[in-house]
């Protein structure tokens, strides 16, 4: 489901985006039209929510192989019909469409089980982690989410101040 944001002091129109999409990184950003500050809702500080761990599962990248196995399936299928409403020189369109969607699936799939196999998006994520904690010894921006309403809990802010004394 597609939600539209706006910047809550002007009420310009910012962006689209899904509400269960998840990104990481500051949370804070400053509208362009009237230059106030607003929490950005796609983001999310990792230092504050942790790393998600449903990030490194494999189902969803399996379930996307069954559907380009399907798509790829429809497509080879298709070759041999006559699609109704398509000029003679287009019966090509359809099946070669088809087959790519599920050959770029598969791939796709494929790349994102490699890189939770190998450690690479664990490690993107540590990098992204650490960014994070960075971000949170920062007091003025600690105090500015938490004015625009992203919980952070005390002892965080404390934490990450002691870390950085260390």
């Amino acid at each position: 489901m597609s939600v539209e944001f706006k910047c809550p002091s002007c009420g310009k129109k910012l962006f689209t985006y899904e509400y269960r999409v998840k990104k990481y990184g500051e949370v804070l950003k400053t509208c362009k039209k009237c230059g106030e500050e607003y929490l950005d809702p796609r983001y999310h500080e990792l230092a504050v929510e942790g790393i998600p761990e449903d990030e490194f599962r494999y189902s969803p990248y399996l379930i996307m192989i069954v559907i380009g196995g399907l798509l790829i399936w429809r497509g080879i299928h298709l070759f041999s019909r006559y699609q109704l409403g398509l000029p003679r020189e287009m019966q090509w369109l359809l099946p070669v469409l088809f087959t790519g969607l599920g050959i770029a699936a598969i791939i796709g799939a494929l790349i994102s089980m490699l890189s939770i196999k190998t450690g690479r998006k664990r490690i993107k994520f540590e990098r992204m982690l650490e960014e994070s904690k960075e971000r949170m010894k920062d007091a003025g921006y600690v105090t500015t989410i938490r004015r625009l309403g992203y919980n952070v809990p005390d002892n965080m802010t404390n934490y990450y101040d002691r870390q950085g004394d260390l």
